[in-house]
């Protein structure tokens, strides 16, 4: 199986933090479980050319809004600070050996008036509902970390596991909330096997991640009335983009990315390269086109409010989803490089990677959050 060279950093003034990986035979088997995975996803959700006049007037639309607002060249202020959620119904769950409470609750999201798309937005009624499952401590007043999942993800039963919420919990002491994003688990609208969100729809793309980021910053606050511990943000590849955005609009304690992917007109250009097809080439032209519309949602456009002690960021040296050059080691910098762990792997091996959970259980223990039940 062939293996695409390591690409250079296109600043060579600047050392490239990324280790050297040994093709090991553990290490080729994880890069191709990426590129497997990387083709299913694309094939289950590739562009409807279609749209595409559709979409491209909106992205035309939509570039006027932002230059007139001044959200182009001040992304941060395209973000409206949402009110504590109302009406919070809560009941008791279990998946498998995990028991743990669903929080439900209207968002009252919606986009600027006028922006193109927003009546599309508005109709997915699933949508409205914002969700979170919360594991939380019968006994003392325990710190929190929000966890924020990856594209695909946004079911309790899967992000528990995939976060290792048993661990977290028991071992660390903490308490513990995941958050599912638009478009994603039951916000679906039903519509094929993926999330509609993000994609070659930009308008769609750029509502969904503007939500999430206002439903996390409800869902802080909702857990700011019952506690005075700190509460710090962690998000995975998608969820990671959505957890920087939030450490630049909100005070949280610490923010902690896995394999972020934070630059999505990017991501779409190293897909077509990829790719190579007519279909990916049109797709990535007008993402790029569209790129100041996804400043508001790109943690790279935006000034991180967390202390750099207290960022953290884990990636995989051969990561084919979001590859480290453009996205973690580029929030990195951006974020003055704070603490950043490697490990040798693609982006699905994260999850088996050895040395990843020691490393993030002393970053939880530096930062104060972890308190062991006695």
């Amino acid at each position: 199986m062939a293996l695409e060279p390591v690409e250079p950093d296109p600043r060579p003034e600047r050392p490239d933090p990324r280790p050297r990986s040994r093709l090991t035979p553990r290490v080729r088997r994880d890069v191709f479980v990426d590129q497997a995975a990387y083709r299913l996803v694309r094939l289950q959700s590739g562009p409807d050319l279609g749209e595409l006049p559709r979409i491209e007037a909106e992205v035309d639309e939509a570039l006027e809004m932002f230059e007139r607002h001044g959200w182009r060249d001040e992304p941060t202020t395209y973000h409206r600070d949402p009110p504590a959620p109302d009406g919070v119904r809560v009941k008791r769950r279990r998946s498998g050996n995990l028991r743990y409470s669903s929080l439900t609750w209207l968002d009252q999201f919606s986009p600027h008036v006028g922006e193109p798309g927003t009546g599309r937005h508005l109709a997915r009624e699933r949508n409205a509902i914002a969700r979170a499952a919360v594991l939380e401590h019968r006994s003392g007043d325990r710190p929190w970390l929000v966890c924020l999942h990856g594209f695909g993800m946004g079911s309790p039963g899967m992000d528990l596991r995939v976060f290792r919420a048993l661990h977290l919990y028991r071992d660390l002491g903490l308490n513990l909330a995941f958050l599912t994003l638009p478009m994603h688990g039951r916000r679906k609208s039903g519509r094929g096997a993926m999330p509609e969100m993000p994609g070659l729809d930009v308008m769609d793309t750029v509502h969904g991640l503007t939500q999430a980021v206002w439903d996390a910053r409800q869902l802080l606050a909702h857990l700011r009335l019952r506690t005075e511990q700190p509460i710090a943000v962690a998000g995975l590849s998608l969820g990671g983009l959505v957890a920087g955005v939030v450490a630049s609009v909100d005070d949280v304690h610490g923010a902690l990315l896995y394999v972020p992917a934070v630059d999505l007109p990017t991501l779409m250009a190293d897909a077509t390269a990829a790719e190579a097809s007519a279909e990916a080439e049109v797709g990535a032209a007008l993402v790029e086109r569209a790129r100041p519309l996804y400043g508001p949602v790109s943690p790279l456009r935006l000034d991180v409010r967390v202390p750099v002690d207290h960022r953290f960021i884990v990636a995989g040296t051969l990561d084919r989803f979001a590859r480290p050059s453009s996205q973690a080691v580029a929030l990195w910098r951006h974020w003055d490089e704070p603490g950043l762990h490697w490990y040798h792997g693609g982006h699905v091996s994260l999850f088996w990677a050895r040395g990843v959970q020691d490393a993030v259980d002393d970053v939880l223990r530096s930062w104060g959050l972890a308190a062991p039940l006695p």
